[in-house]
């Protein structure tokens, strides 16, 4: 009976324990299984977070998708040479002013835009002062020098007074038109216009203004109002950007290649997807004995202002031919803009899907465009039908599903 007993206690904990076992294993099965539909759903998804672009069959048929291989090409490129914007030397003024003074008002400021004759400050000068009151001093004694000289001859035709005295006063009446003469060149000098000469003793003004000889932009201002200035001291910078000057250095050796007057196009770093159009203005005269190049200047219009003094550039001489060199390319229709730059899309790993790559582009030739970083040579990339992965990229990028089943 005790038997019998303990062989159904035995039976029953090997029940329990089998079932236990069971559920564990089903359970850990279950957990498993789970895990992998969470990653197969997270690699279908994103294929490790990359952002894929879906497209069915009818749509990539549709959207007329085209693949090509990214290409290494040899080229001779047009001469290239690096340089620095500024601004055209002719075409900037110093303003100051040509007595010693103090600055009692001032009329612009830098970053203003000013026009060809505009007062831009006053200055008041004693010099300014003692100079004019001179000129009345002079005119007053030529006036009265020539009344006495007229008066003495008038005196002589009659007899009444002796030709020395007329001769006399003649002298006289010469020397202090002279004196006059002097006084009012000093008062040109000092840059006082004939409308500006006083006419006669009494209350005048010491202030003399400082105006333009050019329109153009205040690049520097260094005086303060009330500051003391002297005539070599500079009130103002004015440069007219409207044209703005490259110096290049070209080597000697290609120099047979350039001519006054040539085309060039050039790059800046500030508007990567834009040439600005100019011509060889100036080839200098020498050749420089260390680096065996000569200067060539480059002139460019400006019209909207956007080419700033100090930005460095890339200027490419039309009809000439450099050194040869290789470059990764693709062709213009496979390079789409977005806000974040340049992007071509190469094809996934499943057929339909389509990854977007950013790149960095450089120079455009023949319908091709180098690509300086962000593709290897031999990659497919997507060279027709790439705008409408490029739409598909930005209803993903607004929040809207760019999966088509």
């Amino acid at each position: 009976m005790k038997r019998v007993w303990f062989a159904a206690l035995l039976a029953i904990a090997a029940c329990k324990g089998g079932g236990e076992k069971k559920e564990h294993d089903e359970h850990g099965e279950g957990e498993h299984e789970e895990g992998e539909r969470e990653e197969e759903g997270h690699d279908e998804e994103g294929h490790g977070g990359e952002r894929v672009i879906h497209l069915n069959a009818d749509q990539v048929k549709a959207a007329g998708i085209q693949t090509a291989k990214a290409a290494v090409r040899k080229e001779v490129a047009a001469l290239e040479a690096n340089g620095q914007i500024g601004a055209a030397e002719d075409r900037q003024a110093r303003i100051g002013v040509r007595v010693p003074g103090r600055v009692t008002s001032l009329k612009a400021g830098v970053g203003d835009k000013v026009k060809k004759g505009q007062t831009l400050a006053f200055i008041e000068s004693a010099d300014l002062g003692g100079a004019k009151a001179d000129y009345v001093a002079a005119k007053a004694a030529a006036t009265l020098a020539r009344e006495t000289a007229d008066r003495e001859k008038q005196l002589y035709e009659r007899k009444i007074s002796s030709e020395s005295e007329w001769r006399k006063a003649e002298s006289e009446a010469v020397r202090a038109a002279a004196e006059l003469q002097a006084a009012e060149n000093r008062l040109h000098a000092l840059g006082v216009s004939d409308r500006q000469l006083p006419d006669k003793v009494g209350h005048f003004s010491s202030t003399i203004g400082a105006s333009t000889p050019i329109g153009g932009v205040v690049v520097e201002r260094p005086v303060t109002l009330g500051e003391q200035v002297d005539p070599e001291d500079t009130l103002f910078l004015i440069m007219d950007l409207s044209e703005v000057w490259i110096l290049v250095d070209v080597f000697e050796r290609d120099l047979a290649q350039v001519s006054v007057g040539q085309k060039v196009k050039v790059s800046v770093t500030a508007y990567p997807e834009q040439e600005f159009a100019g011509e060889v203005s100036h080839i200098g005269a020498v050749v420089e004995p260390r680096s065996r190049a000569v200067k060539v200047r480059v002139a460019l219009p400006n019209p909207d202002g956007r080419l700033k003094p100090g930005m460095f550039a890339r200027v490419a001489l039309s009809g000439t031919e450099g050194a040869e060199h290789e470059h990764l390319f693709v062709p213009v229709g496979a390079v789409q803009r977005t806000d974040g730059g340049a992007v071509v899309f190469v094809p996934g790993e499943e057929e339909g899907e389509f990854v977007p790559r950013a790149v960095r582009t450089g120079h455009e030739a023949a319908g091709y465009v180098a690509i300086e970083s962000g593709l290897s040579p031999d990659e497919e990339v997507v060279v027709a039908g790439s705008f409408i992965l490029k739409s598909e990229l930005g209803k993903e990028s607004l929040g809207e599903s760019g999966h088509s089943h």
